[in-house]
């Protein structure tokens, strides 16, 4: 019987960890959106870009109730295990549940479309590039997510880790073509040959153009350089 309450007691210390270190998340990074050391495990971002206004006002609602009962949850396992109030048992196991049903369908929608679910953990590598004779340090996307990626959600250079822009390095020369979705960033755009600029465009954030923007580089080209403004 003792090692069964172990076990038990065990289960409900690890539902503990998992809710309390997802609410600091909730209330540190996405409602006070302070920096804390959840960050270098990746920054959970949700973007519903997709979706239609009926489903974000839905989505709200249950997230606030998600934090709410997540509250509750972190309280009612600290007194079951501290006041041994076993008749909070019953809640406990209730609040879970739903909990768990809520993520699972949450996840199970943003994962639909891969472009609304992502870690905020920028590139792995950096480079020193000169631009008419102007140095930058630029994030390096040299695979096929990171060119999907780019630029996208970022809204400060601090998210960036102090990188003032990204190289997009491809392994053939064609026409390229970005636009500014999901884009808060002002960037100039400068279209490369190998190490000739062969133009230069201006792509202004989602917020300033209010929709979405597409430009094409004037020739084929291997490399595209983006500078925030």
């Amino acid at each position: 019987m003792r090692n069964k309450n172990k076990l038990f007691n065990f289960i409900l210390i690890i539902i503990f960890i998992i809710f309390f270190t997802h609410l600091l998340k909730d209330i540190t990074q996405d409602i006070l959106k302070i920096k804390t050391p959840l960050d270098y495990i990746g920054d959970l971002k949700e973007v519903f870009s997709s979706f239609s206004k009926p489903v974000l006002i839905i989505y709200y609602i249950f997230g606030v109730l998600s934090i709410l009962g997540e509250i509750f949850l972190v309280i009612l396992i600290s007194l079951l295990l501290f006041k041994k109030r076993k008749s909070l048992l019953k809640p406990i196991f209730i609040i879970t549940a739903l909990l768990i049903t809520y993520f699972l369908l949450v996840y199970s929608m943003l994962l639909l479309n891969h472009s609304n679910f992502y870690f905020s953990i920028p590139n792995k590598e950096f480079i020193n590039y000169s631009i008419n004779n102007t140095k930058y340090k630029l994030l390096i996307a040299d695979e096929q997510k990171e060119w999907e990626k780019g630029l996208m959600f970022y809204k400060t250079k601090k998210e960036l880790k102090g990188a003032q822009g990204m190289i997009f390095i491809f392994p053939d020369k064609d026409y390229r073509t970005f636009w500014n979705k999901n884009t808060y960033l002002n960037l100039d755009i400068y279209w490369l040959d190998d190490g000739k600029i062969v133009g230069k465009d201006y792509l202004p954030s989602i917020e300033k153009s209010k929709e979405t923007v597409t430009i094409q580089s004037p020739e084929q080209v291997n490399k595209v350089v983006e500078i925030i403004r």
